[in-house]
């Protein structure tokens, strides 16, 4: 999960016609399904990663523990795991994992989330946490049988893009740049769980829990806060459909955040020929169940 990404900066094209993320656009034209996952209103790091992980959208009340405790334990597809891995950031990871017993995470501290720099590297300590577990298992033998479980769930949270939104802005070079990491970081799991597992039975799933307006804040219902892109690939999962045409009827049906289903396409994201899902967010928990 990609904190702070927005769907239009991930799908668009940069200033010279290249796309920022061409991995996971790949996988969309060659391997598995895409969309919009639309958020509900508060647009907030935690609401949002409980309404993935879980699967429902929660009480308000939870905003006065500041978003960051649980008022109510809750089920979610981690409590469903035989085993969850998870690495990321310290307000977001120990919600789901603090409490699991079947669960290895870990969290960097709060001082790395540093606004004067590129956050980015953030990402990176997700990832290299994780490659690092791979690396142990080969002479880990307890390890190793752990992870060759079946209904394993491995989560990495990437914090980079939310908190480059808020100090540079999600039209900053940094911020853009961000999405670019975002795509390798992707790339680089994907390799690294293919040649370890080995055996096509790992599904993948890649999403954010907000988006981030142009004044670099999230919260409220606004599209460039409750748009976010959803890429969906591996066992499981189906093929690209590619349409012959694009015009729909309106259904009536509207998501969660109020957009019309079947929304255009924009043009420059030159996604027209392949079918896009969009799903309200609280639906990709059962997606991954």
């Amino acid at each position: 999960a990609a904190d702070g990404l927005r769907a239009d900066k991930f799908f668009e094209p940069d200033e010279r016609g290249r796309y920022r993320a061409p991995f996971l656009r790949g996988v969309i034209e060659e391997k598995g399904r895409w969309g919009v996952s639309h958020a509900r209103p508060p647009t907030e790091s935690r609401p949002g990663h409980v309404a993935i992980i879980a699967g429902f959208y929660e009480d308000p009340s939870a905003v006065t523990k500041g978003w960051k405790a649980n008022p109510v334990e809750f089920d979610s597809v981690f409590y469903q795991s035989r085993h969850t891995i998870s690495f990321g950031s310290p307000d977001i990871v120990p919600i789901f994992c603090s409490s699991l017993p079947h669960s290895t995470w870990g969290s960097y501290p709060h001082e790395y989330e540093d606004f004067a720099t590129d956050a980015s590297f953030l990402d990176h300590w997700s990832f290299d946490q994780f490659e690092g577990l791979l690396n142990r298992s080969l002479d880990d033998v307890k390890l190793r049988q752990l992870l060759l479980q079946d209904k394993l769930v491995i989560f990495l949270h990437l914090l980079g893009c939310d908190s480059n939104g808020h100090a540079h802005r999600p039209y900053s070079s940094i911020y853009l740049n961000n999405v670019k990491v975002v795509d390798e970081i992707a790339e680089r799991m994907y390799n690294l769980m293919e040649s370890y597992f080995n055996d096509n039975g790992t599904a993948y799933v890649f999403t954010a829990d907000h988006g981030m307006s142009d004044k670099g804040s999230h919260g409220d219902g606004h599209p460039s806060n409750t748009d976010t892109p959803l890429v969906a690939w591996g066992a499981g999962i189906r093929s690209p459909k590619f349409l012959a045409y694009t015009d729909k009827p309106d259904d009536g049906f509207r998501f969660v955040d109020d957009h019309r289903h079947d929304m255009p396409t924009p043009q420059n994201w030159a996604l027209e020929g392949f079918e896009r899902v969009d799903v309200n967010q609280a639906d990709i928990a059962p997606l991954m169940v």
